[in-house]
C-alpha cells in the first residue's frame, strides 16, 4: 500500500497537459496556463483509499529540476506521477531517472497522458526508470495501482515486470460511463491562484463536464483519449463542484473542459438553468462545433454567465474540411458566429493549417476566412500528427513527418509537411496568417472591445494592456516559436 504520492507537471516547458489538449504557450495567441486537472483528479482518488497527496505544477509554480529534488528529498513520496506530453516526454521522464537516484529504486514511477496511452509499452520499454504506463483513463487506475499486490490485475497498465524486466501489458480498461463516480478534483493540492484569465487577472480554474466525441476529425486525439460516445456528468454534480470552486476557493471564473460542450442540447439548457438558479454571477467559457450551437443553447448559456465559446472551424476551404472529416460546412460556421455575435457572445476561433492535402491557396483561403468571420480571437495552429489519430497514419504512410518524433516541436513549429509545402513554407505562412489577421484594424477593434468588455478596475486594465501588448509583439513578429 502506498502513502505517499507526488504528482507533478515536470519543469520541461508551459504546456496545457490536458490528453486531447497538448498545448504550447509559447507563440500561442490565446492559450493560456490551464490548472492541472487530471493530477488533480488523480490525487483526489488516492486520497480516498488514503494515500497522501501533493501536486506540483513546476513549469507554472517557477520551480525547476533542484526545486523537484528538493522537493523529493523533504516528501519522500513512494509513488511519482507524470504529466507528458508528445513534445517533451523525453525531458518529462527524465523525472523517473532523477526520483530513483535520490530516493532509491523501489519509488514507482508512473507515466500518464495521450501520447504513453497510445505506446504505453514502447514508452515502459524504452525508459528503463519508468515502471508504469497509464492506458486510458486514469483515475481509477491509479488508485488501484496504489493498493493492489499484483499489478497484472489492473487494466489499463503497460508496467515492468520487477522480477523479469518484462513490460506486460494488463487487459484494457473500459470507459466510465457514470462520471458522477468521480471525487471532485484535490483543489486544495494545487496553487490556484497561478492561473488567472488575462483578461481580467481573476483566478480561474476548470470543470470537466462531459467526455468523449463521435466526430472524427483526422488530426484529434479525442476519440482515441476518451472515446467516440459521449459521456455527461449530471447537471446536479457539475453544480456541486462549481459551488464547492465558488464556496471553499472563491473562484468565479470558470472553463468548462469538454471535447464539445454543447453537443446535447436538452443537457446544456438543463445545466444552464441549474447554473442561474444557484450560482448567479460567475462566468465562464466552453467549447464548441459550428453544427452544435442554436439561439435556445446561446440564450441559456448566456444567462447561466458564458462569455466566451471557442469554435473548431479549422479551414476556409470546403474541400479541406471534407478531407479532414470535420463534418462542417463553411456556411455553417458562418451561421453560427454570425449566432454568437447577434447574442453578444465572445468568439474564440481555431485553425489548422498543414493538413496532407493543403496548398498555399488553402491556407490563404482559411486567413481569408477568419478576417471574414470576424472572431474576437483567432488563433492558428500548424498540424501536429500525433500518435492514435488517422493523420499519424496518413504522414508515417506518405512519408510526410520530416522529423523521427515530436519532441521539441508544436503547435507553432511542426515537423509536418504537407505533398507541395515544406514545413519552412507552413511556418512562414503561419507568420503571415497572424500578421495578417493581428493587424487588421477590424480585428484589433474586436479584441480590444472584446477586452475592455471584462474590465473591471484599473489594475485590471494595466495587467490586460501589459500582457496584451507583449503577447500580441511574440505572435505578429514570431518571438517564441
Amino acid at each position: 500500500m502506498v502513502k505517499k504520492a507526488l504528482l507533478i507537471n515536470p519543469p520541461t516547458g508551459l504546456y496545457v497537459r490536458e490528453d486531447r489538449c497538448q498545448a504550447p504557450l509559447k507563440g500561442m495567441a490565446v492559450t493560456m496556463a490551464r490548472p492541472p486537472l487530471d493530477l488533480a483528479y488523480m490525487a483526489a482518488s488516492l486520497e480516498s483509499a488514503g494515500v497522501e497527496c501533493r501536486i506540483k505544477d513546476y513549469p507554472v509554480q517557477g520551480g525547476n529540476w533542484d526545486t523537484f529534488i528538493a522537493e523529493l528529498k523533504e516528501f519522500r513520496p513512494e509513488m511519482l506521477i507524470i504529466s507528458v506530453t508528445s513534445f517533451t516526454i523525453h525531458d518529462d521522464l527524465l523525472a523517473c531517472g532523477v526520483a530513483k537516484k535520490e530516493l532509491g529504486r523501489e519509488i514507482i514511477t508512473i507515466a500518464k497522458g495521450a501520447h504513453v496511452s497510445v505506446r504505453a509499452a514502447e514508452t515502459v520499454d524504452k525508459n528503463p526508470d519508468l515502471d508504469i504506463a497509464i492506458r486510458g483513463e486514469y483515475e481509477i487506475a491509479v488508485k488501484e495501482i496504489a493498493t493492489a499486490s499484483d499489478l497484472s490485475a489492473v487494466r489499463g497498465l503497460a508496467y515492468r515486470d520487477r522480477n523479469t524486466g518484462k513490460v506486460v501489458m494488463t487487459a484494457e480498461r473500459p470507459f466510465l460511463d457514470n462520471l458522477d463516480l468521480l471525487p471532485y478534483p484535490a483543489r486544495h493540492l494545487m496553487a490556484n491562484e497561478m492561473y488567472r484569465r488575462p483578461d481580467t487577472n481573476t483566478v480561474q480554474t476548470t470543470i470537466q463536464t462531459n467526455r468523449g466525441c463521435p466526430s472524427r476529425c483526422v488530426f484529434c486525439l479525442a476519440p482515441t483519449v476518451y472515446g467516440a460516445k459521449i459521456r455527461l456528468r449530471t447537471p446536479a454534480n457539475v453544480v456541486g463542484e462549481l459551488k464547492e470552486c465558488v464556496e471553499k476557493y472563491g473562484i468565479r471564473d470558470f472553463f468548462f473542459r469538454a471535447d464539445t460542450f454543447t453537443l446535447n442540447r436538452a443537457w446544456v439548457i438543463e445545466l444552464c438553468e441549474m447554473i442561474s438558479r444557484e450560482l448567479p454571477g460567475i462566468r465562464w467559457l466552453c467549447n464548441s462545433r459550428v453544427d452544435t450551437i442554436d439561439a435556445e443553447r446561446l440564450e441559456a448559456m448566456k444567462k447561466a454567465g458564458c462569455d466566451g465559446v471557442a469554435f473548431g472551424i479549422e479551414s476556409g476551404s470546403q474541400e479541406i474540411l471534407q478531407k479532414m472529416k470535420k463534418g462542417i460546412t463553411l456556411e455553417k460556421a458562418r451561421e453560427a458566429i454570425k449566432l454568437c455575435h447577434d447574442h453578444k457572445m465572445t468568439t474564440l476561433l481555431y485553425f489548422v493549417m498543414g493538413l496532407p492535402w493543403e496548398t498555399e491557396e488553402d491556407v490563404r483561403k482559411s486567413v481569408d476566412f477568419a478576417v471574414e468571420l470576424g472572431g474576437d480571437l483567432v488563433e492558428f495552429h500548424l498540424a501536429i500528427p500525433f500518435p492514435g489519430t488517422e493523420l499519424y497514419e496518413i504522414v508515417m504512410r506518405d512519408g510526410l513527418l520530416v522529423n523521427d518524433d515530436l519532441e521539441g516541436f508544436n503547435y507553432s513549429r511542426s515537423p509536418l509537411k504537407t505533398y507541395t509545402l515544406s514545413p519552412e513554407q507552413l511556418l512562414k505562412l503561419r507568420r503571415w496568417a497572424n500578421r495578417r489577421l493581428y493587424l487588421n484594424p477590424g480585428s484589433l477593434w474586436r479584441i480590444a472591445r472584446t477586452v475592455i468588455r471584462g474590465i473591471k478596475s484599473p489594475s485590471q486594465l494595466w495587467h490586460t494592456m501589459k500582457f496584451g501588448s507583449v503577447k500580441m509583439f511574440n505572435i505578429i513578429f514570431g518571438r517564441g516559436e
